[in-house]
């Protein structure tokens, strides 16, 4: 059963809006957050990967053929001395994580992802797919050792009675090999609002 939220007094153009509430234990990453603030962050390696402001930090889409659901999260790598996800880089590392997963249900709308609540997807099962694109070269992450990808809490809005996003939250932890070192990302978590642009 969906998780319903009214705000009517929600204006339609703060829902695209991204919002960076540093976590207090760590101010490189945002804090965990229920309400569609549009970033997210986790360690990797000595680096951080986070979303910036300037681009929609998140896509999904839905591939009928095969039922598989595809969550990419488009951020930079900053560095440890790095602030906070939206503090000027001069020079960025763009990079692009995304986790292609099937579903037992239809989610072919973003009002359907609610089907996602609750749900754990075990990044090391032979069915997922994940990938990570930096320079403009994707890779396929081959060995996946240990991972998980959390959808804690899947709800929808509702602005004055109408729907408006589907707010989509979670954690995500990936452990693989790449070029015969371990590489980590960690800590990770992520709270988008979902809206009709970011769901194909």
């Amino acid at each position: 059963m969906a998780l319903a939220a009214l705000f009517s007094a929600c204006e339609k153009n703060n829902l695209e809006r991204s919002i960076w509430l540093s976590d207090p234990d760590d101010i490189g990453l945002p804090q965990y957050t229920e309400w569609g603030y549009n970033s997210f962050g986790a360690k990797m390696s000595n680096l951080y990967f986070v979303s910036y402001s300037t681009e929609k930090p998140c896509s999904l889409e839905w591939n009928s053929t095969d039922s598989t659901l595809k969550l990419t999260m488009n951020g930079w790598l900053a560095p440890q001395d790095y602030v906070s996800g939206f503090e000027y880089i001069p020079q960025k590392d763009y990079m692009s994580l995304s986790i292609t997963f099937p579903c037992d249900s239809v989610i072919d709308s973003q009002e359907r992802l609610y089907l996602l609540n609750g749900r754990t997807i075990d990044l090391t099962n032979t069915t997922v797919k994940v990938s990570i694109s930096r320079y403009d070269m994707t890779e396929k992450v081959a060995t996946v050792q240990s991972g998980e990808l959390c959808f804690k809490r899947v709800q929808n809005l509702y602005v004055d009675n109408k729907y408006e996003e589907a707010i989509v939250s979670g954690t995500f932890d990936i452990r693989y090999v790449k070029d015969g070192k371990k590489t980590w990302l960690s800590d990770g978590r992520f709270d988008f609002g979902i809206t009709n642009k970011l769901f194909r």
